[in-house]
């Protein structure tokens, strides 16, 4: 599954985490305005009411439904209907509006404030009690929700505008905070088999970033030496190994020379012979990575006829494939030139021609062609033997791989020889790659530069 960029999924966590943030805020901000809101009405019944008791302590023995002071009070912000009675005489309750006995069941309410929904709109009532006289007034809560809907209203206009200063922030601070890894990235990309000595550029702070640096230096010091050490061991056993194996063949040879040996020796000593050349080629490969590796191994580049090249290597093919009753069949194109080496060129031509031979089917094809093509030689080496597996293709190139599992006596081999070839190729600046692989037919194309003229 793709996934966002680091920089992408940074400024949408803090988009999000912002927008929770924000709305938790309004909500609280929302609801504490509504409390106060409510706190103000019930002070202003409360205002109300005490000024109804003194007005009653002004004209004593009147009775509640000569309340006149009231009717006075009725266009008041606050004030929009009461009830007036005595605590035991529900005969003689005042109301007005008389709707808004609606609000109160039972008479004297047990709680001094209560909000109640009439006719669609929700209303804040106070109890107020003096002697045996209860007196409930009824306000409003339509200025509190006005103000609070205004605050939500302008909230959710300023939410997106601010989300949007938010991503723009995000996304310029994780822009800038990643600098210092894209920059890593660069640098350890560029560091290579033959560019091992290569570090990360120090910090000048140490942090985060700065040690993590330190951390990849210290891992690439450490591969740098295994990579020595082994590359090392494998150049000096190459090397080592090819003083003993010359005296071996020499003196396998001159044993078959000498005609002393029975029938059966002798096809012994052929044997041996044969198995001393296998190491010989093997030893000479193994030399040869271990100097690419370590960027030792000069291709001397001068302009070379890959078309007579290619003609030549097929006159050998024709001897390879004699055996096998293969026809070899493709164009080459004359005059083709190259730049480069052509011994370590014809070793890449004969390495791709002896793997088609060996995994072809007995009376097969094998296909050799050059051409130019926008620059560049092509040169295609193809067989109709059993194709490469897809999950084998991307190990196809890799050092010891025997395309051959089960390791036929008759294909055997070092699984040096693409890695080689691929290695020399690359030297000379050109690619190779297995371009079709069926069921009846696999294809090797090698691209090198072109001399033009």
């Amino acid at each position: 599954m793709k996934t966002w960029p680091l920089r992408w999924q940074i400024t949408l966590w803090s988009v999000v985490i912002t927008a929770l943030a924000l709305v938790t805020f309004g909500l609280v901000v929302a609801y504490t305005l509504w409390a106060e809101q409510v706190e103000v009405v019930d002070t202003q019944l409360a205002t109300d009411a005490r000024f109804a008791f003194a007005a009653r302590t002004e004209h004593p023995g009147t009775e509640p439904a000569g309340f006149d002071w009231l009717a006075l009070r009725k266009a008041d912000v606050a004030l929009q209907g009461f009830m007036l009675g005595r605590k035991g005489d529900e005969a003689a309750l005042r109301t007005e509006p008389a709707l808004l006995k609606q609000l109160v069941p039972r008479w004297p309410p047990g709680r001094r404030h209560f909000t109640r929904e009439l006719e669609g709109q929700r209303v804040r009532c106070g109890v107020f009690t003096e002697g045996d006289t209860v007196l409930v007034l009824a306000a409003s809560l339509e200025p509190a929700e006005e103000s609070v809907g205004d605050l939500l209203s302008a909230y959710l206009i300023a939410l997106p505008a601010v989300l949007l200063v938010v991503a723009g922030g995000s996304w310029w601070i994780a822009r800038r905070a990643l600098v210092p890894i894209t920059d890593i990235t660069r640098a350890a990309a560029s560091i290579t088999a033959d560019r091992l000595g290569e570090r990360l550029p120090a910090p000048a702070t140490d942090d985060e970033i700065g040690r993590h640096i330190h951390v990849l230096n210290g891992m690439f010091d450490r591969l740098q030496r295994s990579f020595e050490q082994a590359t090392r061991f494998t150049a000096d056993a190459a090397h080592e190994l090819r003083t003993p194996l010359t005296i071996m063949r020499g003196q396998i040879e001159e044993a078959l020379r000498s005609g002393q040996f029975t029938p059966e020796q002798q096809r012994l000593l052929v044997g041996l012979l044969e198995e001393n050349t296998g190491l010989q080629k093997i030893s000479g490969n193994l030399l040869l990575l271990a100097r690419f590796d370590t960027g030792r191994s000069q291709v001397e580049r001068v302009a070379v006829d890959l078309s007579t090249l290619l003609t030549e290597a097929r006159e050998d093919a024709e001897l390879l494939a004699a055996s096998r009753h293969l026809v070899i069949g493709g164009a080459i194109a004359p005059g083709i030139q190259v730049s480069g080496d052509a011994v370590m060129l014809r070793r890449v031509l004969l390495n791709l021609i002896d793997n088609a031979v060996k995994f072809n089917r007995e009376g097969g094809e094998l296909g050799l062609a050059l051409r130019m093509e926008a620059g560049e030689a092509v040169l295609t080496v193809a067989n109709t033997g059993p194709g490469i597996p897809p999950e084998r293709q991307g190990t196809l190139f890799q050092r010891f791989y025997r395309a051959d599992a089960g390791r036929n006596p008759d294909t055997a081999g070092s699984g040096l020889g693409l890695s080689l070839c691929r290695e020399i190729i690359t030297a000379h600046e050109g690619r190779i790659e297995l371009t079709r692989s069926e069921s009846d037919r696999t294809e090797f194309t090698v691209r090198l530069p072109g001399l033009i003229g």
